[in-house]
């Protein structure tokens, strides 16, 4: 029987397992800002020492760890699976068929906040590092990781994640797949720029003649108001960076706003949050011009604006040439029947962090499912099993890797 056989029906034989696992995960809330993720990291390795993996928890915060799970205590790393612990909130819970954090299974599918983002996926790593390591000969040289990192959900930075990890070692290998939804082989992602926006007026009575011939206040609302819509109106082409022909940069501005303290008062304070997906043409030079260009054209007697920095994230895009995208398209072609087109995201994840760091990465490849940041997340039951064949696949194909790697030095 070849390893590939044998990959999959281990993994069949461990369904239930991943299923019950993936229950579990969605049931334990973890939400950023609300939870510190250490419950969730610790039940995870629990389970990895159940399956006989190797675990360790590392991090600067102990109450928001990294849950380090490898096939074997040490060798070189071939596949590094990439998931993360925390998630967005799940909103107005009477928006969901079924109580976000219940983990329900229901035609063929499991619901709850976190199931594709990235939950699942977490279980799917999980099984195929476990299936690998039971299947004689599919590592043949090295070890595979799954690492599940805390704070993703707060802005990408990875400060406690894998900047964390990286400063100390703990992050290496010939290729890394970030375990969010999808069967596309995405190769990079837009970045991330986004600012805290604050105007400052003067507060006068509405009833007052003074406020009447504007001798008195300045409305720092209505000023923030003109600066938003000048962003607005900012355009940029399409790019034409390889891979990134489909999107642009994209300003967002008043994603949140407050301001004003009555309803008979001139509002002398408004704050107001912008968010920038930017492509590769567009790098943080050229975001800051078009942000002061909006702030000159908004400029109002009495008013004054600030801006700061909350987040940035550059645009990024592996080498293609690198192995682990030829075969990851061919596992998701034997696992699924279909070829999977190269692409980069959208949304901004931690990837860029690994690209940097000379470690190629898929972005986005895991179980099939839908609703991300929504109501009614899911993750599809039969995606899970397929995932966990689809991580195996890659993680055996970049043992060979290593494997060459090796005889060419000894040579």
């Amino acid at each position: 029987m070849t390893i590939e056989s044998q990959l999959t029906d281990y993994l069949h034989q461990l369904q239930p397992q991943l299923v019950d696992c993936c229950v579990r995960l969605l049931q334990i809330p973890s939400v950023n800002g609300l939870h510190d993720e250490v419950h969730l990291a610790e039940y995870l390795a629990a389970q990895a020492r159940a399956l006989g993996l190797e675990v360790a928890l590392v991090g600067e915060d102990p109450r928001r760890p990294n849950v380090i799970i490898s096939t074997a205590p040490a060798g070189p790393t071939g596949l590094i699976l990439i998931a993360h612990l925390d998630t967005v909130p799940p909103g107005d819970p009477d928006r969901w068929v079924y109580p976000p954090f219940s983990g329900q299974s229901a035609n063929g599918r499991i619901y709850g906040r976190g199931a594709v983002d990235t939950k699942g996926g977490m279980a799917a790593a999980l099984f195929a590092l476990a299936t690998l390591q039971r299947t004689p000969g599919a590592l043949a040289a090295g070890r595979a990781q799954l690492i599940c990192v805390p704070d993703e959900e707060s802005g990408a930075t990875g400060t406690l994640g894998i900047r964390f990890l990286a400063a100390q070692g703990l992050l290496e290998g010939l290729g890394a797949i970030y375990a969010y939804s999808g069967d596309d082989i995405i190769l990079g992602h837009r970045g991330l720029v986004r600012y805290r926006l604050t105007a400052q007026g003067a507060a006068a009575h509405t009833g007052s003649r003074d406020w009447q011939e504007r001798a008195v206040g300045a409305n720092a609302v209505t000023a923030m108001a003109r600066l938003l819509l000048a962003l607005e109106a900012v355009e940029t082409p399409y790019s034409s960076a390889p891979y990134f022909h489909s999107y642009r940069t994209v300003f967002t501005p008043g994603t949140v706003i407050r301001g004003g303290s009555s309803v008979n008062i001139v509002p002398d304070h408004c704050e107001a949050l912008v968010d920038i997906r930017t492509t590769p043409e567009y790098d943080l030079s050229r975001i800051e011009p078009l942000l002061h260009t909006a702030l000159a054209r908004a400029a109002s007697p009495g008013v004054s604006f600030e801006h700061t920095l909350l987040n940035y994230v550059p645009a990024a895009v592996a080498d293609d040439r690198a192995a682990i995208f030829a075969h990851a398209e061919a596992a998701v072609q034997q696992v699924k029947g279909i070829k999977p087109a190269r692409a980069v995201a959208g949304p901004a994840n931690e990837g860029y962090l690994l690209i940097e760091r000379g470690i190629p990465t898929i972005c986005g490849l895991g179980p099939s499912g839908a609703n991300a940041h929504a109501p009614n997340e899911y993750v599809e039951i039969e995606g899970l099993a397929e995932a966990a064949l689809i991580y195996a696949l890659v993680a055996h194909g970049l043992s060979r890797e290593l494997t060459s790697s090796i005889l060419k030095a000894i040579e």
